[in-house]
This record gives C-alpha cells, sequence and structure tokens, in this order.
C-alpha cells in the first residue's frame, strides 16, 4: 500500500488457477513480465469416487 497526501492506493493482485502441476512453471513464465509470484497454495477436490484432483493457486503482486 502506498500513501500519497492522504490517498490511499491498493497494490493490484491475480490469483490464477493451474490444474496440474506440470504447468505451475510455465504460469510462472507467463507471469513474469511485471508481476511477481507471492505465495502459493494447493487444494484438493473430490469430483467423484477415485478421482482427486490437486488445483494450484497463484497469487502475484503488480510490480511497479
Amino acid at each position: 500500500m502506498i500513501c500519497t497526501e492522504g490517498e490511499v492506493k491498493l497494490k493490484e493482485w491475480e490469483c490464477v488457477e493451474v490444474n496440474h502441476h506440470k504447468d505451475v512453471g510455465k504460469t510462472i513464465e507467463e507471469w513474469q513480465n511485471g508481476w511477481h509470484l507471492h505465495p502459493y497454495q494447493t487444494a484438493g477436490m473430490d469430483a467423484e469416487p477415485m478421482a482427486y484432483n490437486i488445483k494450484h493457486y497463484l497469487l502475484f503482486e503488480k510490480s511497479e
């Protein structure tokens, strides 16, 4: 957050969902220009019995 004479400018953020871990690196490369990777989180979701998907969530902050 940047303060200038009483004004507050919020940072710009984007959360990107990646469906397969093999695509995480490629996604980070695509967002490198002007964005900074923040936390990295995964979450498992059951789609149906015996099918387990893991979603990867990448949080990017806009670079100044």
